[in-house]
């Protein structure tokens, strides 16, 4: 497994939505911007990349409801299946941290000081989690949320220390895991083991990996659940942002 466990949803059209926010550009970097305010969630994308699914309807949801959203597109324009062949090195070759390091130092916490956020949250969709957990390192977060999460694998894959890394973050996390994702994420696992306190876990037991953005909004279960996760997400930001 290179992200995403056997059962993840795979790539979902955008359906024809007509995005509320617009695409900035720093340097080589552009950047998904939607909604005002000093409140600003970093969303971070999953292997997808920055245009798929309901990534940025949903960032559109959460900048209603009174956040300023940015989506990096730190893989700048590419994306892979996570069945493809090469997605192994890909994932490499998009999951360095010295390179992320200086998008979030250089490009990404200046931008959105520029657009006025003085609080940060950061959110995270399968790969997007390795970042949520970088990211809530720093000073400037405040809170953290996973969705499906997939930094255990990515961490392995990459030879870095889980549980090192869990323990460099400074800010209150939810993590959303679905039933097949990383026991690590879930109760009793490496994640509560290390963050106690700072963790809340709510487990999607009967969801696929991915559901949130990719799942099928005409089962009833998952309409159920993706509203779940955003309503949920929102209450842990207002209490913590």
């Amino acid at each position: 497994m290179a992200c995403c466990p056997k059962d993840a949803l795979g790539k979902l059209g955008t359906g024809g939505y007509v995005d509320k926010g617009k695409v900035e550009k720093v340097d080589d970097l552009e950047l998904y911007v939607v909604g005002t305010g000093p409140k600003c969630v970093i969303w971070n994308y999953d292997i997808f990349g920055f245009d798929s699914g309901r990534t940025r309807q949903t960032a559109d949801l959460f900048a209603e409801a009174g956040y300023l959203v940015i989506i990096p597109d730190f893989y700048r324009g590419t994306w892979r299946d996570p069945t493809a062949a090469d997605v192994v090195q890909f994932i490499k070759d998009e999951t360095n941290w010295d390179k992320l390091k200086k998008d979030l130092e250089n490009i990404v916490l200046p931008f959105a000081k520029s657009k006025g956020a003085s609080s940060l949250g950061a959110l995270g969709t399968c790969w997007g989690s390795y970042m949520v957990v970088r990211e809530c390192a720093y000073a400037q977060f405040k809170a953290g949320v996973s969705w499906h999460p997939s930094h255990p694998p990515l961490i392995g894959l990459l030879g870095e220390d889980e549980k090192a890394m869990l323990g460099s973050i400074t800010c209150p996390q939810l993590f959303m895991p679905a039933g097949a994702d990383a026991e690590s994420c879930k109760a009793g696992g490496l994640g509560e083991q290390v963050l106690g306190g700072k963790l809340k876990i709510t487990e999607f037991s009967e969801m696929q990996h991915g559901w949130t953005v990719r799942g099928d909004m005409t089962d009833q279960a998952v309409a159920r659940d993706v509203t779940k996760a955003i309503q949920e997400t929102l209450d842990f930001f207002a209490l913590h942002l």
